[in-house]
């Protein structure tokens, strides 16, 4: 029985401390991803070609997303209720997946509201006034066919009670998000093979290649979700 606590004890210990490690690498990761904002705000700033500025910052962004916050919280489970803030730790629901990683990746927004908005008004809070893309009654296949006339990048994309993001690199279109089904939470698929993407509408609406919504997280300016 002492021998069986001790077990306990040790696993727990082991436990805190993979927490610990996981909440420190994400601490620097967003840290760094906050000094790299701040140098291209200082281009920006300085730069008379503004555009090119905000070319590097879209692709900035994007990989940030990408390969930088999105690889922290896969496999954190998902539930209804869920608002975990640490990657791995607790719960995220898919609305809270998407605002808590827009807010880590350097957005200045309130990710409180913007998960608890409906996925047609989220999308609207994302567009900051640009177009709002919405498809309705289409296939899978549909779907996948409409990105792969997409440009290259990172997408917002809603459901009928559902949200997440699409991310397309050539011919490869993967579906992001905290799927609720069996719980399984953050994880990475392609359209063909994920039973969460079925919807009777979709609101899209492109993060890379808009320009207002990237000035911004270059800017740190206040993406209104009032």
């Amino acid at each position: 029985m002492l021998k069986t606590l001790f077990i306990k004890i040790h696993q727990m210990k082991t436990l805190i401390l993979l927490l610990t490690i996981t909440l420190t690498n994400y601490s620097v990761v967003k840290t760094t991803i906050e000094k790299e904002r701040v140098t291209l705000n200082k281009t920006y700033n300085s730069n008379k070609n503004k555009l090119a500025t905000i070319n590097a910052a879209r692709i900035k962004l994007t990989e940030y997303l990408y390969t930088n916050i999105f690889t922290h919280w896969y496999t954190t489970k998902w539930s209804f209720e869920g608002h975990s803030e640490i990657p791995k730790q607790g719960t995220i629901a898919c609305g809270y997946f998407v605002s808590t990683t827009l807010r880590d990746v350097g957005f200045n927004l309130n990710r409180y509201k913007l998960a608890q908005k409906s996925p047609e008004e989220e999308a609207k809070v994302i567009a900051c006034g640009t177009s709002i893309e919405k498809l309705q009654n289409i296939s899978k296949q549909e779907l996948k066919n409409y990105f792969l006339k997409q440009k290259d990048g990172m997408y917002f994309i809603g459901l009928d009670f559902h949200v997440g993001y699409i991310y397309k690199n050539n011919q490869e279109i993967y579906f992001i998000h905290s799927n609720y089904i069996d719980n399984k939470g953050v994880m990475k698929e392609t359209i063909e093979n994920s039973k969460a993407i079925v919807s009777s509408k979709y609101f899209i609406v492109n993060i890379t290649h808009n320009d207002k919504l990237v000035k911004k997280w270059l800017m740190k300016e206040v993406v209104t979700t009032n």
